[in-house]
């Protein structure tokens, strides 16, 4: 499979793209960089500057998707997966949490129909913090106003 998309996209097959894109396609969620080199050097020996240029290379070819999570971090995933990826990411702890179904399918087949333009893809990530963290971590808002946060609203007379 990886050798076909490689050459599709006009891209060399290398071992070290091979391998990645390999990692992502066993993915169950989104993987920063880090995290798909901690899984790649299982296969292969390669440094953590050449997954990120790896990913780059990829990303621009069209083969992956780049998301930014809440927490800094760039997630990526194959751009051509059955059905693509939309997340919850905790801000705190860095938990993600895939969403089942794509919310988006409506509202990009309208903006096709309203604008003209051939969607080629998109990406929707969520960000919050998990139940576990809004129990161990405070408010980041310091509970000067109404927060979903449940030391807030312990506090409540």
């Amino acid at each position: 499979m990886s050798k076909k998309m490689l050459q599709e996209a006009g891209l060399r097959c290398t071992q070290r793209r091979e391998i990645i894109l390999q990692v992502l396609s066993h993915a169950q969620t989104p993987l920063t960089a880090d995290e798909v080199h901690a899984e790649a050097i299982k296969l292969e020996r390669m440094g953590l500057s050449t997954a990120y240029r790896v990913l780059a290379q990829l990303t621009e070819a069209g083969l992956l998707l780049k998301n930014e999570g809440g927490d800094g971090r760039s997630y990526y995933q194959l751009a051509s997966a059955p059905s693509h990826m939309h997340t919850l990411h905790c801000t705190v702890c860095g938990d993600v949490v895939p969403i089942e179904g794509c919310p988006l399918a409506e509202l990009e087949a309208r903006l096709s129909a309203e604008t003209g333009y051939t969607i080629t893809g998109h990406s929707l990530t969520f960000t919050g913090v998990c139940p576990h963290c809004q129990h161990t971590v405070p408010c980041p808002a310091a509970h000067t106003h109404d927060c979903a946060c449940h030391e807030h609203e312990k506090k409540k007379p």
